[in-house]
């Protein structure tokens, strides 16, 4: 009764065959339809394509020639920033290589195949989400076969930052500028050091290493020793183009670099922990044939022994100088130094040392026209600046920065110096001063009446001399001419009042002073921070 007959089973079967057969044909048909459609969609794509070429041929800004267009392109990248303090550099999530490739196929073509947008590899770790190796290799592949610049900053451990770091040593022959930042004390940059070591990094110029490395007295393999000479620890077969370094105190243990051809040398303490570099291998580094520019930033050095004490130093090529919180060192350096070319000396927080008694003691810097005088106190007790101006009489530039002081001020030790008959450095041409709290114009008057002189006056040597010009915060001037018009009237007429703007008139925080290199101008040291009221701005 539930069997099928076989009537009923020819025709199920003839029906399947019929459904089959319809099917198999409406297949083929929706696939030819299908491929009709990728063809027609194609085709329009084609045609678009052809047609947004030949509409956009007529801008102008299509019409530049590939050459001025790299060069705008160029001109868009991104400077690498600094955060907090400025101490350290960080990725921006919009890359501006990038952007350029989104806009047209134009563009595209034009920014991928240009090495230098690709040239500059930014990462900060965890920012980004996609894996740093791969987006690595692109800007490797893409900048071939130019040098590359690399701004590589850790947050704390992980894998992926000591791979990354593999990855750029295997590059080592490209890098041009390097700055690697660490913010994690306990990372282990010991697979590192090893695989600088025996390396040669041919287009390197400059190399800016800050790894937050913390070194106590003893290491696992017994004492740790402060560097005695200037043998270099990474790149020991050679860095020959290597001019400009910026380390933490504790880089020099492990990874310093070759120092033969550097111009400018930037030590700066991070921790307190025991001074890296001795005596000796500092006057190693002032002697070298090329250094122009030196920066000591906190307790990095070791000081002088018995036998050192009170010689002469000698820095023919020195120019630009500046120094942080360390006097026992300053002292030993600066009393015994003669640096004939040096032009600009900062000194900042630091407790001023006293004159030193020796019959050697002697400063000789005449070609000194910037000083810098920040946070530095103890001036009535050391009289450190009559010693110093004695040595250092041609400056034209000084400014000064003092955020509630509470053992006196520059300005007022040199009111008190004039008043007993040693007027120094009366040749200024400029003065920025930041004084927290002496707000009358009585210190300011003081200061310029020794100083002021006729317009068209000559020095000795027959050179005209402009009118002093003093720089005061906006706030004093305004309250100058509002509250004290009979004083401030009194001060125009000896000399130029102007305001500073930003603290960086008081202090450039670009160092060395006048550099053109972008990643120098932001390479910047906490230690020469300073602070200013913002109701002065």
């Amino acid at each position: 009764m539930l069997a099928q007959t076989e009537l009923e089973i020819r025709e199920r079967q003839i029906r399947t065959e019929y459904l089959d057969r319809i099917g198999r044909e409406l297949e083929g048909r929706r696939s030819a339809l299908t491929q009709q459609l990728d063809e027609i969609n194609s085709s329009l794509s084609g045609l678009w394509t052809e047609y947004g070429l030949l509409h956009n041929s007529g801008a102008y800004v299509n019409r530049i020639p590939t050459e001025i267009l790299c060069q705008i392109f160029s001109s868009c990248l991104n400077v690498p920033k600094l955060s907090g303090d400025g101490y350290y550099t960080y990725e921006q999530r919009t890359c501006m290589e990038v952007v350029l490739t989104h806009v047209c196929q134009h563009w595209r073509n034009v920014a991928i195949h240009d090495p230098n947008l690709w040239r500059s590899f930014r990462y900060k770790t965890p920012r980004w989400k996609r894996d740093p190796i791969s987006r690595f290799n692109s800007y490797l592949q893409r900048s071939n076969p130019t040098t590359i610049d690399l701004f590589i900053h850790f947050n704390f451990s992980s894998h992926e930052d000591m791979t990354l770091l593999s990855a750029a040593v295997l590059r080592v022959q490209r890098w041009r500028r390097v700055t690697i930042v660490s913010e994690d004390n306990k990372f282990n940059w010991s697979p590192f050091q090893l695989a600088l070591k025996d390396i040669e990094a041919p287009s390197l110029e400059y190399f800016s290493f800050r790894p937050s490395l913390f070194v106590s007295g003893h290491t696992n393999s017994g004492q740790v020793l402060p560097v005695s000479t200037l043998e270099p620890k990474i790149f020991t077969l050679g860095a020959p183009k290597l001019a400009h370094i910026h380390l933490d105190s504790t880089v020099p243990y492990f990874f310093l670099p070759p120092l033969s051809n550097i111009t400018t040398f930037s030590l700066d303490a991070k921790y307190i922990g025991p001074s890296s570099v001795t005596w000796d291998a500092f006057l190693d580094i002032i002697a070298l044939p090329g250094l122009t520019n030196l920066s000591i930033g906190g307790d990095v050095l070791l000081g002088p022994s018995h036998d050192q004490l009170h010689k002469p130093i000698q820095a023919n090529a020195l120019q630009h100088l500046r120094w942080s919180v360390d006097p026992d060192r300053l002292n030993h350096f600066l009393s015994y130094l003669s640096a004939p070319k040096l032009e600009t000396l900062v000194l900042c927080r630091m407790h001023l040392p006293s004159v030193p008694n020796t019959p050697t003691a002697s400063i000789s810097l005449l070609s000194l026209r910037s000083l810098y005088i920040i946070e530095c106190a103890n001036l009535a007790s050391s009289h450190y600046i009559h010693f110093l101006a004695s040595g250092c009489p041609n400056v034209t530039h000084l400014s000064m920065s003092y955020y509630r002081p509470e053992s006196g001020h520059l300005l007022g030790y040199l009111n008190q110096e004039a008043e007993e008959g040693r007027c120094h450095w009366t040749n200024l041409e400029t003065v920025t001063t930041y004084i927290d709290g002496a707000d009358t114009v009585a210190p300011y008057l003081s200061f310029v009446q020794p100083r002021k002189r006729p317009s068209n006056s000559s020095n000795s040597e027959g050179a005209l001399q402009r009118p002093l010009t003093l720089r005061v915060s906006k706030r004093l001037l305004s309250m100058w001419t509002t509250h004290l018009p009979e004083g401030w009237t009194e001060l125009k007429d000896m000399c130029n009042v102007t305001s500073w703007t930003s603290a960086t008139d008081i202090l450039p925080t670009q160092w060395p002073p006048g550099c053109s290199n972008r990643v120098m101008k932001n390479d910047r040291s906490s230690q020469f921070n300073f602070a200013v009221d913002w109701n002065e701005f």
